[in-house]
């Protein structure tokens, strides 16, 4: 039996704990709240079930051609094959699919032309328990387990591309839309650009900001328009707007950090005559993991000082065991909370929120 399988695995989510007070008010830009089904990917509310540029977790693309099912990348399939589960197969004659999906024949009989038997019909060739066409079955054209590619079909033992695809060495691609074979083969949109109708170009949603496509919306350094950048360190794009990332508060012109900024201490405007660690003034660090500057804090988990002083993490992003993570909020306020697949859930200190993160370890 010859499948076409996947090859893609879901990378492992993980999350990391701790917890704390209320930041305090003055930010804004909050966790984003998203509807049932929904996790916030940055400020973005996607459904990881279905998205195949967040498949099973913010920001596991999927491969290009395929899809997002339950949360897991699928690729496409050759013309004449049907996706069975996560699987290509030819109904035709596969002998675990046979004539539709999971339809096995008995382990003594083989599949062919749709139906179980005790042997090949006229007509077609025996490859193991399967009995397929050589000369028009996709994953056993011209002989056993001679597979098309995704875009090709079988014709007369051969793989050929799909009408309205050419044929640009291994590859069938749609010279219209091909970011790759854009009005021709090899012809390659630079960047992130789209190919619209053979032209390389920016698509709908994004606009030109010199070599690059940006998106107003959300992109940090064109906010809004073209060149707009947001101030690193807590800032990020919502909506065309410079804000105040979750877990920061706007205090005047710049977000700050109120757990640990010693001129801001817990609220806008309180300064301290020494460190600042826990939203208040202290003495000394002696009561924390770690010290930068006058600020008494925890590397493991603080935005700001991420693995190390002064590593400061995107304002899409939070620390979590000393990196730098992309995230998404959980579905309840508190843990345990299924996050979904092998992943755990914990309390970001930043976000005073239930997360769940790519990572190794917690951090706390």
């Amino acid at each position: 039996m010859t499948l076409v399988r996947i090859a893609w695995l879901l990378p492992v989510l993980v999350a990391f704990a701790c917890g704390k007070d209320d930041p305090g008010s003055g930010g804004s830009g909050g966790p984003v709240d998203c509807d049932a089904g929904l996790v916030a990917c940055g400020q973005d509310c996607v459904d990881v079930s279905a998205d195949p540029q967040h498949c099973g977790g913010c920001g596991d693309e999927c491969p290009a051609g395929g899809s997002c099912a339950s949360g897991q990348c699928v690729p496409g399939c050759p013309e004449g094959a049907v996706l069975c589960g996560t699987d290509c197969v030819s109904v035709e004659s596969d002998h675990d699919h046979c004539g539709e999906c999971f339809s096995p024949c008995a382990e003594n009989e083989v599949c062919g032309a749709g139906a179980c038997g005790t042997s090949c019909p006229d007509g077609t060739v025996a490859c193991g328990a399967d009995c397929p066409q050589a000369g028009i079955d996709p994953l056993h054209c011209g002989g056993c387990e001679q597979e098309c590619n995704v875009g090709q079909t079988c014709d007369g033992g051969q793989c050929l591309c799909s009408e309205g695809l050419v044929s640009c060495g291994p590859v069938c691609a749609d010279l219209s839309n091909d970011p790759d074979h854009c009005g021709e083969c090899e012809q390659d949109c630079e960047g992130d650009a789209a190919c619209v109708d053979g032209v390389c170009g920016c698509p709908e949603d994004r606009q030109q900001c010199g070599d690059e496509c940006a998106n107003l919306q959300d992109d940090e350094d064109h906010c809004g328009s073209c060149d707009n950048a947001c101030n690193g360190g807590g800032q990020s794009c919502v909506a065309g707007e410079c804000r105040c990332a979750p877990g920061f508060a706007e205090c005047g012109d710049a977000c700050v950090y109120l757990d640990n900024d010693p001129n801001h201490c817990g609220a806008c405007g309180d300064a301290c005559p020494g460190p600042c660690g826990g939203g208040e003034c202290v003495d000394n660090c002696d009561g924390f993991p770690d010290q930068c500057g006058q600020s008494c804090t925890n590397t493991q988990t603080d935005p700001l000082h991420c693995g190390g002083c002064n590593e400061a993490c995107d304002a899409e992003e939070i620390c979590a065991g000393g990196d730098c993570r992309d995230y998404q909020l959980a579905q309840c306020d508190s843990c345990p909370c299924d996050c979904s697949g092998n992943n755990i859930c914990c309390i970001s200190p930043q976000l005073d929120a239930a997360v769940c993160v790519k990572a190794d370890e917690c951090g706390g």
